[in-house]
Order: C-alpha cells, then sequence, then structure tokens
C-alpha cells in the first residue's frame, strides 16, 4: 500500500522539481529532489575557477621594479676625472694670463700716441705688482707655462706671466728692482742686435746676464726685429736661430721662448722656431687660454699705459673669466 502511494506521489515531485529550476534552486526543491533520489549538479564549484585566475594574475610583477633601482647611475661621476687625456701633452691646457709690457718708464715730452700707449709709470707698474702679490697669483716664465704644457710639473696656483718685449734699458732700472722686491719672474725678450749700447735706450748684456742669475729668462725677439711675415725660409733662420744663439753664448743659459716681432708670422716661421729648439712663442692674440696645440701662438693681454690699477685687474679677470 505504502509502495503504491509513493508512486503515486513521484510525477508530483519530479513536476515539483522542474517547476523549482526553472525558476531558480530553492532549498525546498533541493530536499525534494533528495527525497526523489537525484542528485542535482551543482553550479557552486565552478566558482572556485574564478579564484584560481585570480591567483595567478599578481605573481611576479613587483620583484622586477627592484633590478631598476641598482645603484649603477653612481659610478659614472668617476667618469667624469679627465687626467687620463691629461696625460697625454698635445691634451694639455691652461687657463694662464700672459701679461704684455714694453717701456717701464715715464714717456717723454714729445712721445706720439705709440708710446704714449706702450709705456707704463715706474709707480703704475709697481701698483699693477701689488695688486698681483694681493690678489694671491704666481708669477711664473714662459718657459715654466711650456713645460707644463709639454707634459712637465703641474702650475702653480694662480699661475701669470710677465713679458717684456724688445729690452729697454728701463726694464732693467725699473722693472727689474720692482719684480726682486715681490720675489716676482719675467721673461724679457730682447732684440740681440740692439744690445750693449749699439741703439741707444736697450739693456746691456750686463743687465741681461745679471736678470737671469736672479731668475729671470731671457727669450729671442730676432736680431733686429723685422716682420717675419712670409720671409724666405733662410731670412727667418737667420733671425730666430741667430738670434738665440747670440744670447746662449752671451748668457749661457738655453733660449726656450720667442716673441714675434709686431705678432707677425707663418707656418714657415712656426717650423723655423721648431727646428731651432724654441718650445714657445708669444703672440698679440689678446686672451688667456694656453694650450700645446697652439704653444707657438700663446695668448697675452697687453698692458696699456692709460690702465689704473683697477683697469688692470678688470682686464685680467675679464679675460681669466671669458677663458679665450
Amino acid at each position: 500500500m505504502r509502495l503504491k502511494r509513493l508512486f503515486s506521489a513521484l510525477p508530483v515531485a519530479l513536476a515539483l522539481v522542474l517547476a523549482g529550476y526553472a525558476m531558480g534552486p530553492t532549498a525546498d526543491s533541493q530536499v525534494v529532489v533528495q527525497m526523489a533520489g537525484l542528485v542535482a549538479p551543482s553550479t557552486t564549484p565552478t566558482a572556485t575557477s574564478t579564484a584560481t585566475s585570480t591567483l595567478t594574475s599578481t605573481p611576479t610583477s613587483t620583484p622586477t621594479a627592484t633590478p631598476t633601482d641598482t645603484p649603477t647611475s653612481t659610478p659614472t661621476p668617476t667618469r667624469t676625472r679627465t687626467p687620463i687625456p691629461t696625460r697625454d701633452p698635445s691634451m694639455r691646457t691652461a687657463n694662464v694670463p700672459i701679461l704684455m709690457y714694453h717701456y717701464i718708464s715715464v714717456p717723454p715730452p714729445d712721445a706720439d700716441k705709440y708710446r704714449l700707449d706702450l709705456s707704463v709709470t715706474p709707480a703704475n707698474f709697481e701698483a699693477q705688482m701689488e695688486y698681483l702679490a694681493v690678489e694671491g697669483y704666481t708669477p711664473i716664465r714662459v718657459s715654466d707655462l711650456s713645460d707644463y704644457l709639454l707634459g712637465g710639473p703641474p702650475l702653480p696656483r694662480k699661475p701669470i706671466v710677465l713679458t717684456f718685449d724688445d729690452g729697454y734699458i728701463d726694464n732693467y732700472q725699473f722693472a727689474f728692482p720692482i719684480l726682486k722686491k715681490y720675489k716676482f719672474v719675467g721673461t724679457f725678450h730682447v732684440i740681440t742686435d740692439f744690445v750693449d749700447g749699439r741703439k741707444p735706450g736697450y739693456m746691456t748684456w750686463d743687465n741681461l746676464e745679471e736678470m737671469a742669475i736672479e731668475g729671470m729668462e731671457i727669450g729671442s725677439h730676432t736680431l733686429d726685429h723685422p716682420d717675419l711675415y712670409r720671409k724666405p725660409r733662410a731670412f727667418q733662420v737667420n733671425e730666430i736661430a741667430g738670434s738665440k744663439a747670440v744670447i746662449e753664448a752671451r748668457i749661457g743659459t738655453p733660449v726656450k721662448s720667442f716673441c714675434y716681432p709686431a705678432g707677425h708670422y707663418d707656418s714657415v716661421t712656426i717650423d723655423v722656431l721648431r727646428s731651432s729648439g724654441i718650445l714657445a712663442a708669444t703672440t698679440e692674440i689678446q686672451g688667456t687660454r694656453q694650450s700645446t696645440a697652439q704653444i707657438y701662438e700663446l695668448r697675452r693681454i697687453r698692458i696699456r699705459g692709460s690702465y689704473s690699477v683697477a683697469d688692470f685687474g678688470y682686464w685680467i679677470k675679464y679675460f681669466f673669466a671669458s677663458g679665450k
């Protein structure tokens, strides 16, 4: 009897199940299915598959950022050390003012504008040397500068070069004692045919020898101050090598530097200087930037007779700062 009643209820139960799943599974429909001995397919386990995808999406992306924090950028400042090319003489440079003087005297009453421009009074010259001493400059010779540019020892603090063209007697009378007073050195380029009274107003060999003993450099300014530009090679050899030989014979020290008369020269002149054993030459090009590549074209600053001490200091600082 019970069995018959169960079979008669089975179609009703199935109908309820189907109706319940059409509207969505409920707790009641689950119970009815269980009572009917059916296992409803569970949809909830499929949700676990979405969880697995979220686990795989965030693994090792953050560790990849850590290599970018490696301090490889800090060693790059070591590349700014440039002493390696500096050891090559052809690469050496120096920002060194080379001052150009001529007369150190009060110009005569009838002096023309050129003589006035080239004449620095002894009082002004001493004031200029005092300025250099107070500002901490260290005077060196042209040969000291060329030694450095050719791979020699380093230059002192705030180097500066004092050059005197032509060999006037007032260089010995006034400039030389003032330089000694401040313990400074200078480079004097002399016209050898004018020495020893062969032309009035120039130094003697005794003057030059005394100055050399005191540490001054005596350089060449040719035999008789000609314009060397486009002159035959033989002519230039005579003027350059000839004056060098005379100075070395009379003073007993090697001539290492040269000054171009009126600042004029050409490629032949430079070639003759090299072959004569002269290591450097000064020009009338304004500037302070010196280099081995232009060791025969060293730049200078012309010191004019009209300069006050303030002007003197201004132009040195101007060219030094400009790096020209």
